[in-house]
């Protein structure tokens, strides 16, 4: 899916190939508009008030961090063991903001529907959330095909580490301005894997479980 139709979305329930996430509730004697109605009132500021939590623990998250912070940041993730950041060594061009996409998925892309089955008095409330492999198809590394920088902040597969070079006076030739792959240097950095979107994910997922609380 390209990142400008995913944004430009106007439905996303419908462009989001979600995993669905329910719930019953059962209710006495139901009128089917006003308790579908009322659902809605409670649901909602439930939803909003999770997605939110959602998005502070995205925004305060310290990948999330390091690479707003832009090709000059120091490693505050600590995933190259504080040498240079995670902007210049996955090669961001100078002035992207890779976390932005992601940001405003977590605020505008999840949805919620309440739907009545029969006449038993039971709904069902289907929430609507991106999927971690969605996430991780619209977050590429710049130079290299099929390849998520996301996915990569938590399994690994970052190529040619050890020869990363980084500069905060900057190089001439990076993408980023501030980091190089040297063929015949090394720079002994290796990765430290961390949990990040998949967890933020399975942690909302879980939250939702908990609608009564």
């Amino acid at each position: 899916m390209a990142r400008g139709a995913f944004i430009s979305a106007s439905r996303p329930i419908v462009t989001v190939n979600a995993k669905e996430l329910l719930r019953e509730l059962t209710v006495d004697k139901p009128n089917a508009v006003r308790m579908g109605m009322a659902l809605r009132r409670v649901i909602e500021p439930k939803l909003q008030e999770r997605q939110k939590e959602l998005s502070s623990k995205f925004e305060a998250h310290p990948i999330t961090v390091e690479l707003s912070a832009g090709p000059r940041s120091s490693n505050i993730s600590g995933t190259l063991g504080g040498y240079g950041n995670l902007y210049s060594f996955i090669g961001f061009p100078e002035g992207e903001r890779p976390t932005e996409l992601i940001s405003r998925i977590f605020r505008e892309k999840i949805k919620f529907k309440v739907r009545r089955m029969g006449t038993t008095g039971r709904y069902k409330v289907t929430f609507f959330i991106p999927s971690v492999d969605e996430i991780y198809n619209l977050t590429p590394i710049p130079w290299m095909t099929g390849k998520s920088w996301a996915k990569a902040m938590e399994e690994g597969g970052l190529s040619n580490l050890g020869q990363y070079l980084f500069s905060s006076t900057g190089f001439g030739v990076s993408r980023a301005g501030t980091g190089i792959q040297a063929k015949n240097r090394s720079s002994g950095v290796s990765f430290n894997r961390m949990p990040y979107i998949g967890k933020l994910i399975n942690d909302f997922k879980k939250s939702l479980l908990r609608l009564d609380k």
